[in-house]
């Protein structure tokens, strides 16, 4: 899987108090002539927003976050976006472990395997693993080698086939493909020598083929 127009550099800014975020889902709505609703989800997965608040910002930052914004030339190019609610596998936020998450079941053949996350019954691919933080476990034992993983497709390669039958578990760190949902960023300068954006909108970027 690839995303088109996708930069891997990170949203160089955190997040403050105020930011908002959450999924979105398509849901087409078509009322009968007897009055029955009839309902089509247009969407397998849904797509998260934020509207994200930075805090003060000094002048090295905010001008960092202004050329950051200009370089994917606003809404054009995707970036990784850190979401410091949900980062992690571990489903309380703590850091990862090599069982947060199934991978699959081994079939003596297969060697690669797309990096999951559950998410309340739903999986999503997780095309955004942060360097390093990738842990892999067969039949619950780690595995320090034999492996690796693409950190721009998050796709977790083996050397050998897992054999028939072996559980393959992970947990990672990740990022968000996102892109900004707006042409124009506005700064606000509170007091002398700072800055901080009170609305800066992004999208999740839906995974293409």
């Amino acid at each position: 899987m690839s995303l088109a127009g996708f930069h891997e550099g990170r949203l160089p800014v955190p997040t403050g108090l105020g930011t908002s975020h959450g999924p979105l889902w398509q849901t087409e709505t078509l009322i009968l002539a007897s009055g029955q609703e009839v309902r089509n989800a247009r969407w397998a997965r849904p797509q998260r927003r934020w509207d994200i608040v930075t805090p003060p910002l000094g002048h090295g930052a905010y001008s960092a976050l202004e050329n950051f914004f200009n370089a994917r030339r606003g809404r054009l190019h995707g970036f990784r976006f850190r979401d410091p609610s949900a980062f992690s596998s571990d489903s309380d936020g703590q850091p990862p472990k090599p069982d947060d998450q199934v991978l699959g079941i081994g079939d003596g053949a297969r060697t690669e395997f797309p990096l999951l996350l559950d998410e309340g019954g739903l999986e999503r691919r997780i095309l955004k693993p942060v360097v390093g933080t990738v842990l892999i476990a067969l039949n619950g034992a780690p595995q320090a080698a034999g492996w690796s993983v693409g950190t721009t497709d998050g796709v977790v390669s083996f050397d050998v086939a897992p054999e028939t039958g072996s559980l393959i578990t992970c947990g990672f760190e990740y990022d968000w493909p996102v892109r900004f949902d707006s042409d124009a960023i506005e700064i606000s300068h509170d007091q002398a020598g700072s800055g901080r954006v009170v609305n800066l909108p992004l999208v999740e970027l839906f995974q293409g083929a």
